[in-house]
């Protein structure tokens, strides 16, 4: 922890402690201390304690070389603002060493650190710091809080309140001081590791897709957005894709999973917007105005198809969309499979700051996506969201700044494009595709999550 002393109005400069004393020499019981004098005028000290009978002589070291002061003080001049100060005492080949000064700062006496505030570890304060003291007293105390090396933002007072991005990191504090006339000081705190909270989950809702072979989609959950987007105000759903959704091209297999299919034949029948019969159709359906969601676990276990172009998905939107447009409502990917990276899996969010870049990772998918069924999962926190592939986490991103617009409803989508910005165009060989859907379910964690039924 660094200290330093102050520079008065009184046109005498001071300076910083340092409580980090030398380690006493052999033969010394207690190394001297020097202090700033209340009236900021002067430096005092208190000497060292050595072994009874010793006797020493003393020497101010300004920068490190001797200079002129008394045996308890020194008074520094306007000129040695910025020089460090510092007191030794000398018996024979003997030393010890103050504290240092450095000149012409704000000087501070007391530690400060942080700890849990109670026995849930939910929040942090500042311990020690009323008791710390300063000249002038009228120095003005400003506090931020840290994540490691970086600044949370907005947390600047004596007590934090741990959240779920604060999990597996290291929390500490700096305090500076700052009066007129004087350089600031600044001291930190001590770091605290904030351990990794168990999650406990909880079923609230799904859709098991159990309905008999040939069934659509239950129609109390799910609603077919049907079209190339055009109807919506959004030709190509805002990504050039170059379907025709259809809820005909989707139906429950065998298995009991919910297969969308995309295929040319039969796409010439409609219309598109790019002025020609469209090259494809596919399925797209919505729990919008039926289902919504605000925090919790997500999952759905998916299959997808290769090839260039194919670009499968499940994801969830704000509902209030129609208030607030895309991005400004917010977009969750739990995920995005696209045909030409079968390895790869890309969870994202898009708020107004990330726009189309979004924040978020990707992973690679053992044996890819195509051959088998994998889980899906994203945790949903009032400040964290968390992206699961087979359960195991690959990445996060926390409440931060503006772009986090993830505090209020949002409902469902899993469609099939073909082509589009993102995909890049559809390959000729490429003559269909699938997206298939086992389960898709919805728990609490940790009590946290709520499921909204229109």
């Amino acid at each position: 922890m660094r200290s330093r002393v102050i520079w008065g109005l009184i046109a005498i400069l001071f300076t910083s402690l340092s409580f980090s004393t030398p380690a006493p020499a052999a033969g010394v019981v207690t190394n001297p201390v020097i202090t700033l004098a209340s009236n900021a005028k002067s430096v005092t000290v208190t000497p060292g304690k050595w072994s009874a009978g010793t006797k020493t002589t003393y020497a101010w070291l300004l920068d490190g070389k001797a200079v002129a002061g008394s045996r308890l003080s020194f008074t520094p001049t306007s000129k040695q603002k910025g020089k460090t100060l510092q007191y030794k005492e000398i018996s024979g080949k003997l030393q010890a060493l103050s504290n240092k000064y450095t000149i012409g700062q704000v000087f501070l006496t007391g530690a400060i650190s942080i700890a849990f505030t109670d026995e849930t570890n939910s929040a942090l304060t500042l311990k020690g710091f009323q008791l710390a003291t300063t000249v002038p007293k009228t120095a003005v105390a400003t506090v931020q809080w840290f994540r490691g090396a970086f600044e949370v933002k907005d947390a600047t007072t004596a007590n934090y309140p741990v959240s779920t991005g604060d999990e597996d990191s290291e929390i500490s504090a700096t305090i500076t001081y700052t009066a007129k006339g004087f350089t600031p000081v600044t001291t930190s705190t001590n770091e605290i590791s904030i351990p990794l909270k168990p999650r406990s989950y909880s079923l609230m809702w799904a859709d098991e897709f159990n309905q008999p072979a040939g069934s659509p989609v239950d129609p109390n959950i799910w609603v077919p957005q049907n079209g190339d987007g055009s109807a919506f105000g959004n030709r190509g759903w805002g990504n050039a894709e170059r379907q025709w959704y259809t809820e005909k091209n989707s139906s429950i297999d065998a298995s009991g999973s919910l297969v969308i299919n995309a295929t040319r034949a039969g796409a010439n029948a409609f219309n598109c917007y790019y002025k020609a019969p469209c090259e494809w159709i596919s399925s797209k359906f919505v729990t919008k105005d039926k289902v919504g969601f605000k925090y919790g676990r997500i999952e759905a276990k998916m299959k997808g198809s290769t090839g260039l172009g194919v670009w499968g998905a499940f994801w969830l939107l704000g509902a209030n969309i129609d208030d607030r447009l895309w991005p400004w409502c917010g977009e969750i990917d739990v995920t995005e499979l696209l045909g030409r990276s079968p390895d790869t899996n890309y969870g994202t969010l898009h708020g107004p700051l990330s726009g189309g870049g979004g924040r978020g990772g990707t992973t690679d998918i053992p044996g890819g996506f195509a051959n088998d069924y994998h889980t899906y999962t994203i945790d949903w926190l009032p400040d964290q969201i968390t992206w699961y592939l087979d359960g195991n986490r690959y990445a996060s991103v926390n409440k931060t700044d503006k772009d986090w617009v993830f505090d209020h409803e949002f409902y469902l989508i899993m469609n099939l494009a073909m082509g589009g910005n993102f995909s890049g165009p559809v390959a000729d060989d490429v003559t269909k595709a699938t997206l298939s859907f086992d389960y898709i379910r919805m728990y609490s964690i940790n009590g946290i999550g709520e499921v909204i039924k229109h």
